[in-house]
């Protein structure tokens, strides 16, 4: 092998191809749409609910409409709505941090400074992730209390599912009768979600491999 050849491969042995690919999809998934959705009726027909850490949209057959949190704070909370843009425009720095420092890794000149973008940047999505996880769980845990607190409006036997289908039923009293309405419920994540776990994972591998790449610019470069 060449010595052209050989510092190529050492070359590209410096790229941390873990934080390109993170950084894109992190700089990328505030746009892509929501990450879990939660329904009532077949096909999400009476009511429904999506929902990411960037947007929440509600879609209900009685209003045959589909409302945005985006579009409802632009008009009536426009403070609001300027947060959650700045929210996005947070997660693309981040993104955009994480590729630069990745790339950067490239160059001995710029080795200190990629270090230090990776590793402010790497694990900011994980943390999202894990803390929209728990808001699920502490929501779960909420409506499935429901039944205690409604005194009976709500059926006892009901369980709404982390993830999965159940089936929610209302008992009603009439002047000339008594009547149960059952519908069921789908919970459960999108496959977005599915792409903010990949690139969480890519995000910890990139801070890995930056690590173990150990480029130090206070060390003298090798002559071979």
């Amino acid at each position: 092998m060449t010595t052209v050849e050989n510092a190529s491969e050492r070359l590209w042995k410096r790229l941390n191809f873990f934080g390109v690919l993170a950084g894109i999809l992190t700089l990328l998934l505030p746009f892509l749409g929501p990450w879990w959705h939660f329904s009532i009726g077949t096909d999400g027909g009476i009511f429904s609910i999506r929902a990411s850490p960037f947007e929440l949209q509600f879609q209900s057959l009685i209003l045959n409409k589909q409302i945005s949190t985006a579009e409802t704070t632009a008009s009536f909370f426009p403070l609001f709505w300027w947060l959650n843009l700045a929210f996005k425009l947070c997660y693309v720095y981040f993104g955009v941090a994480l590729l630069a420092g990745s790339l950067l890794s490239l160059s001995e000149k710029h080795a200190e400074s990629a270090e230090t973008l990776v590793r402010f940047s790497s694990l900011k999505l994980l943390w999202l992730v894990v803390a929209f996880v728990i808001v699920l769980f502490i929501t779960t845990f909420i409506v499935n209390s429901a039944p205690k607190l409604t005194g009976g409006a709500i059926s006892e036997d009901f369980s709404m599912p982390f993830v999965g289908v159940e089936r929610l039923t209302m008992p009603f009293t009439m002047p000339y009768g008594n009547f149960r309405i059952s519908a069921p419920i789908d919970v459960g994540f999108t496959s977005i979600f599915a792409v903010a776990v990949i690139a969480s994972a890519l995000g910890i591998a990139a801070r890995i491999y930056q690590k173990r790449m150990g480029y130090h610019p206070h060390e003298k470069p090798q002559v071979q």
